[in-house]
């Protein structure tokens, strides 16, 4: 299973990197091109900037759960008896994961109504569901990541059967 992950990893990274390069580049020849030409040939890039930055957020999001880089307060957690940290990395797991579900449901509805009423992007025209997907398929994903560190967290607590103990 762990070279799943490795792979998976590597494709976020990829995409987040894809996605960061292609916005810093397209961002810095919107600005050039503005303060050197009359008129900018690159009028989508706006939207094509905002449709990579929710896509990269959401892998981001993932990726941040499953490196266990995401915002932890584990300052009360940490007082606790080890036997009781576990709980506590359920519960938070449990309501990280319940957050990603909601999110992905909404974001399911939400896709269906921009296809229902054919919502584009007026720059590019393109489905406005291009960019809708990033967040059911995102929360999805980091609902994955969010199990995932949440059994890593568990297995690195000394004395809850972990590398510590």
């Amino acid at each position: 299973m762990g070279r799943v992950w490795r792979a998976f990893n590597i494709f976020e990274e990829s995409v987040m990197v894809a996605g960061m390069g292609v916005m810093v580049l397209f961002n810095f020849l919107n600005v050039v091109c503005r303060y050197l030409l009359p008129q900018t040939p690159f009028s989508y890039t706006e939207e094509l900037i905002v449709l990579i930055f929710v896509w990269v957020s959401m892998f981001g999001i993932s990726y941040g759960y499953r490196r266990g880089t995401h915002t932890v307060l584990t300052v009360l957690s940490d007082l606790l008896p080890g036997r009781i940290q576990p709980a506590i990395i359920v519960f938070s797991a449990a309501a990280s994961g319940f957050l990603m579900a909601l999110m992905a449901w909404t974001g399911y509805g939400m896709v269906q109504n921009q296809m229902k009423f054919g919502q584009i992007l007026p720059g590019m025209r393109i489905p406005m569901a291009v960019v809708g997907w990033a967040l059911p398929i995102g929360a999805a994903v980091a609902f994955v990541s969010v199990i995932k560190s949440a059994f890593d967290e568990i297995g690195d607590i000394p004395g809850a059967g972990g590398k510590d103990s």
